[in-house]
């Protein structure tokens, strides 16, 4: 509903999406700076890692948090992260039931 009322607004999507990009990245930021990271490599994965617009959003957040010297990477098959760990993790339950089974 919020994205609703700020189109009714006269808000522009480029606008919109960049306001929503800069809340993640925010909030993405602090659990990096609650965590103490540093430094190194965050790799970043799911659906969203492809969004030019939420990376680019990352590290200014970052950097407004001083995080250091802490390098956002995707991949192009990070989109894949999570169906790999489900069918990973169904396999693993599967054989446990088929091991309480016998």
């Amino acid at each position: 509903t919020d994205v609703i009322n700020m189109v009714s607004r006269g808000i522009t999507l480029p606008n919109i999406l960049k306001g929503i990009h800069e809340s993640m990245a925010g909030r993405f930021a602090k659990l990096l700076r609650m965590m103490a990271v540093k430094d190194g490599v965050v790799l970043v994965t799911g659906g969203l890692a492809a969004d030019e617009g939420l990376t680019a959003c990352l590290g200014e957040a970052m950097d407004k948090l001083k995080l250091g010297k802490v390098e956002i990477r995707t991949h192009p098959d990070s989109v894949y992260a999570g169906a790999v760990g489900a069918a990973l993790w169904g396999a693993f339950r599967h054989e446990r039931l088929a091991e309480l089974a016998a």
